[in-house]
């Protein structure tokens, strides 16, 4: 991590790569922050030949600025007299005040800019990556990186900008100092420079600080949404208390971490108050012993030198908020690189088009945390128009099975064809648009009926919603309700029970109108009349849809057209269900007969 000011060009690096396309934006900030530091520092100047207006004991400005001041007067043909002179200044500080506002918004449609972009790379990228990789993310750590992260990272790019106004203003108002005594530039210069490196090491522990507090926040915000989504089961139990604690040592960790950043921030900023009163007295002894005394110079290179100080000050609590904010550029830009070297590619350029089969052949898979396979040399088919029932003990490689289908993974030895042709080969987009997929984990948003089953789909219409609710045995109910496809489910369908869920679900996949359909224990939840409403919808498919549906439930799939038994990671039994049970020593008879 790039946490060391010797580290210039790494820095340089993580910011040309963050805020490169923004160049042209800094390019124009730093102009118009020299140009207002450069036309306030002539303001000020211009006091010093102001004062020999208003006192005939002061001599007329020697230094350049208040020469030139005077030869523009004389070149422009303008009356040198004080108030020429004074609506002068007054005009340089409006033109100044005008340049230093469009630096200010330049700023500030930056930074918004740059918010707004890398929130939507970032979840585009989080949304065209792999199932394996998403698979291992912890819940709430997008959130927090979307929020927090690129919240932080923005202000980043902010503080650079202003510490781009901050660096012409000290230029500015260095180049003023010089031009009335170059002394005492140097010695600002040097003693300016020394107190920011002797605080240093202030800057390096508030980064690695601030990187903790980062990486903890992830934490939390992983810690609330695991137990927010699990907080019936919490209840449930009664370990509220217990959740609790452990949340608190969150809680007490990142204030604990906020003090000290907050203390090495007050530290710089209480040392640079009493340096410059220091700094000020000596100018004032040097001035009053070396040189033949002019109150307004020194009247001018004292604002000057406390404006300086003033500047050096904001530049370290800068150089500390862009300290502490780095690591999360860091976790952005991290997040983003993962995301994207995990991106989903689809290499498959042909149409979907299924007129005889679905075809596993030889396949093998296993998951890279694990030393055995989950399949081992599967082969079956399914034939268009079929509905076939998929069973077998826990663990024996059915959801992995629909996994392959999906295309969430990719078998790593064999094929899996449609009509003899590889599904790799078909576009994703096709593919997965004429594949229905109805889950035992019930995902419903805040939503209406309505939206629920168009699930973000243009291409839904109202008459494939009602149509859909009506082959999925949910559209009396729904009929039933005040507000009928208008009722709102509440969070994650809270509002309703656990088979009109299901069925909202069935019809939110059958208004796309799939080839195939896949239910992937969709009736375990289920009580037993709202099994028999989803099986009759599911009966009602029959011949209309190809049908693989993965069951616990054995009524589910008795009026499969064919059962595949699956044990182990292999196919063990592959038949009819009237044909199974008339064997007595096969799984389908024993564990039919057992739970019947």
């Amino acid at each position: 991590m790039p946490t060391k000011f010797n580290e210039n060009l790494t820095w340089l690096n993580l910011f040309k790569k963050a805020f490169g396309e923004y160049k042209s934006e800094i390019i124009l900030l730093a102009v118009l922050s020299f140009f207002s530091g450069f036309l306030e520092s002539i303001g000020i100047n211009a006091v010093i030949p102001l004062f020999s207006f208003l006192s005939k004991d002061q001599a007329a400005g020697a230094d350049f600025i208040s020469r030139a001041i005077e030869n523009f007067f004389l070149y422009a043909h303008l009356e040198y007299t004080m108030a020429s002179l004074l609506v002068f200044i007054i005009s340089l500080f409006i033109i100044k005040a005008a340049a230093l506002f469009w630096a200010n918004y330049v700023a500030a449609r930056t930074t918004a800019a740059f918010e707004t972009k890398t929130r939507n790379e970032l979840f585009s990228a989080t949304l065209k990556a792999d199932w394996p990789y998403l698979s291992e993310q912890k819940v709430g750590y997008l959130d927090q990186t979307l929020t927090n992260d690129v919240d932080q990272s923005s202000k980043l790019l902010s503080y650079i900008s202003y510490s781009i106004i901050v660096f012409a203003n000290l230029i500015t108002y260095g180049f003023l100092i010089v031009n009335i005594s170059w002394v005492v530039a140097l010695f600002t210069l040097v003693f300016g420079g020394a107190v920011l490196l002797a605080l240093k090491p202030l800057f390096n522990k508030n980064t690695a600080v601030s990187e903790a507090i980062g990486k903890l926040y992830k934490e939390l915000a992983h810690y609330v949404n695991e137990n927010v989504l699990g907080m019936k089961t919490v209840k449930a139990a009664f370990v509220e208390e217990n959740v609790l604690k452990r949340s608190n040592k969150y809680f007490e960790e990142i204030k604990s971490l906020n003090l000290r950043v907050t203390a090495l921030r007050n530290a710089t900023t209480v040392l640079i108050q009493p340096v410059g009163l220091i700094f000020v007295i000596a100018v004032f002894a040097f001035f009053y012993k070396m040189t033949v005394f002019n109150f307004a110079s020194f009247a001018v290179i004292v604002y000057a030198i406390n404006k300086i100080f003033a500047f050096i000050q904001q530049a370290q609590s800068n150089l500390h908020t862009i300290h502490a904010q780095v690591p999360y550029l860091l976790s952005v830009l991290k997040y983003k690189n993962e995301a994207k070297k995990h991106e989903e590619y689809d290499l498959g350029t042909a149409g979907f088009h299924f007129q005889n089969k679905l075809e596993f052949k030889n396949v093998d898979f296993s998951y890279k945390h694990r030393e055995q396979g989950v399949l081992k040399n599967v082969s079956f088919s399914v034939k268009k128009g079929e509905m076939v029932g998929l069973i077998g003990p826990s663990g024996a490689g059915k959801t992995t099975v629909v996994d392959l289908i999906l295309r969430l993974y990719l078998p790593q030895k064999g094929a899996i064809l449609l009509d003899e042709k590889e599904i790799s080969d078909i576009r994703m987009e096709n593919w997965r648009k004429n594949i229905g997929y109805v889950s035992q984990e019930i995902f419903l948003l805040n939503d209406t009926i309505e939206n629920n089953i168009k699930f973000y789909s243009g291409a839904v219409t109202e008459k494939d919603i009602i149509e859909a609710a009506r082959m999925a045995n949910i559209d009396d109910f729904i009929n039933s309700l005040p507000e009928k496809f208008a009722t709102v489910v509440g969070e994650r369908g809270i509002l309703l029970s656990g088979g009109q869920r299901q069925r909202i679900i069935l019809a939110r996949v059958l208004a796309r109108r799939p080839q195939v359909l896949i239910l992937d224990e969709a009736t375990s939840a289920l009580d037993n009349e709202s099994e028999i409403l989803i099986q009759e919808a599911i009966d009602g498919l029959k011949g209309k849809v190809t049908v693989l549906a993965i069951a616990h439930r054995l009524s589910t799939v008795k009026a499969s057209d064919k059962l595949i038994v699956l044990d182990d990671g292999k196919i063990i039994e592959e038949d009819s269900p009237e044909e199974l049970l008339k064997n007595k020593d096969s799984y389908f008879f024993k564990v039919y007969n057992l739970r019947t």
